[in-house]
C-alpha cells in the first residue's frame, strides 16, 4: 500500500492497465504464474484482477498487496527505485554456467 494507506490498484483494473501504468509489476505477475499454472500476462492480459483471481483461485488481497507494493516503487525517489528494482528476480544477474 502507499504511504497514505490507499492502494493505487483496484480489482477492476485489467492486467494490461496495471502493466502499462506500472511496469515494475511485471515481476509480480511473473511470480504468480506458477500459482496460476500459466502465464497470466499471456493468457489474462485483458482480464481484471478480480477475474484473474477467480479464474485461477488466487488470493486477491495478497495479489493486490504485492502488485501495489511494486507499483508504489514508481513514487519512490529515483535512487530508491533503482535499488528496489535491482532486487527483483528478473533483474538479478544469472550465475555463470
Amino acid at each position: 500500500m502507499s504511504e497514505n494507506g490507499l492502494s493505487c490498484i483496484d480489482p477492476r483494473m485489467t492486467v494490461l492497465d496495471i502493466l502499462s501504468r506500472h511496469r515494475e509489476t511485471e515481476a509480480v505477475f511473473k511470480a504468480w504464474d506458477r500459482r496460476a499454472g500459466e502465464c497470466i500476462c499471456c493468457r489474462a492480459l485483458f482480464d481484471t484482477l478480480q477475474q484473474v483471481a477467480d479464474r485461477y483461485g488466487l488470493d486477491l488481497d495478497l495479489l493486490m498487496d504485492e502488485i501495489d507494493t511494486a507499483a508504489s516503487q514508481t513514487d519512490a525517489p529515483i535512487g530508491d527505485r533503482k535499488q528496489a528494482l535491482s532486487n527483483l528476480p528478473s533483474n538479478r544477474e544469472k550465475p555463470n554456467g
